[in-house]
């Protein structure tokens, strides 16, 4: 399993009140997400190699990190809420497989250089980590990343901070190789969605 360090509770960044909201959006015994993967994620599937070490960034209650761990990676799902990851694991539980988690705040978490074979980001955005989302990658690693968009603030009393830009993601990760981009604003909803490919030494 991954081998770095595990567990940084109640970093110094942490919000007090963030982590009350989300202990309690997680606090009660149903999955408020679902107990199914994201649909970008089944959906490109196929490009999962099932091989090596995969993190799920902001993971809630673990839908991605526990599709990811039956696909056959070695998983880490890391979030703000102690709840939501005891949920994760109770999922894990229900679907015989095994995930690493870790309670993080992820202004604080120390990435790893060239650490994960597959990156999973979901449903959230600090522009500040890109930098080392990239990082953490090992060469030819996969990141899966979906996120609200500019368009959403139509639908939503959402911040501007909190959406993506157009094309924002495409910029974000411009010296990997994209394998599969959307920006989809239809029935109240509007996001981006991307699978990309850290590029090996010999294709820079």
């Amino acid at each position: 399993m991954y081998k770095g360090t595990l567990f940084h509770l109640e970093t110094r960044h942490m919000s007090l009140k963030d982590k009350e909201k989300w202990d309690s959006k997680y606090g009660g015994t149903e999955y408020i997400t679902s107990k199914e993967p994201c649909a970008w994620l089944t959906d490109n599937a196929d490009l999962l190699t099932g091989k090596g070490l995969a993190i799920d960034m902001a993971s809630g209650e673990g839908r991605n990190a526990v599709f990811a761990a039956e696909k056959g990676y070695e998983t880490l799902a890391i979030d703000v809420s102690a709840n939501g990851l005891g949920k994760a694991r109770s999922l894990a539980n229900e679907k015989n497989v095994i995930i690493e988690t870790s309670v993080v705040d992820l202004d604080d978490w120390k990435f790893e250089q060239n650490a994960f074979d597959l990156v999973l980001c979901f449903n959230f955005l600090e522009r500040r980590i890109f930098p080392d989302i990239r990082n953490t990658l090992k060469p030819g690693g996969l990141i899966f990343y979906e996120t609200f968009t500019i368009d959403y603030l139509k639908y939503s009393n959402f911040k501007r901070d909190w959406v993506l830009e157009h094309n924002e993601l495409l910029e974000a990760f411009s010296e990997f190789h994209i394998l599969r981009y959307r920006e989809v604003d239809h029935d109240n909803k509007a996001f981006a969605s991307l699978v990309a490919r850290k590029k090996n030494d010999s294709e820079n």
